[in-house]
């Protein structure tokens, strides 16, 4: 009994370990989140939402005041209340979930040249004008999806009551 009590601890020991190296990013990976610079990409998408923000505080009508302590009680809860590190260290298990390390070496090669240098710098910029793009269309389009929605709304919701 005591051999089956030490070889069940051994394995539950060992389990625990490999569990615990599973949840730690690998070196390769954590590389390639700084080439990607992860941090300042989270930044710029938490700047992509200001639109939105504006827009809220637009239906709201604030003044330009209120409107300035609105956008920062959104960069506060950002800074302070988020934990990117947390995020990060997600993302990167992900990364580590998805992509070999050849192919993250790959990734690597690739942002460190002059075309992924300027992939990393108009990224953001490009994926802004993609989402407005989208908003835009949407927006001309709204009234397509409001007819769907009260069609659906009355054969699947109003006849039921």
């Amino acid at each position: 009994m005591k051999r089956f009590t030490c070889i069940a601890a051994l394995c539950l020991s060992l389990g625990m370990s490999s569990l615990q190296a599973q949840e730690q990013p690998s070196a390769k990976v954590m590389e390639l989140l700084e080439v990607l610079r992860t941090e300042q990409a989270m930044l710029d998408g938490f700047n992509a939402m200001m639109p939105a923000i504006d827009t809220q505080a637009q239906h709201w009508q604030l003044s330009p005041e209120q409107l300035e302590a609105f956008r920062e009680l959104h960069r506060e809860w950002f800074v302070n209340d988020l934990d990117l590190d947390a995020m990060i260290q997600a993302i990167a298990l992900e990364y580590d979930n998805t992509y070999s390390k050849a192919e993250m070496q790959d990734m690597i090669d690739f942002y460190l040249s002059p075309t992924g240098q300027k992939t990393l710098q108009e990224e953001p910029r490009l994926m802004q004008y993609g989402a407005q793009m989208g908003m835009l269309e949407g927006q001309k389009k709204e009234y397509l999806l409001k007819q769907k929605i009260r069609a659906f709304y009355q054969a699947n919701v109003a006849t039921e009551k």
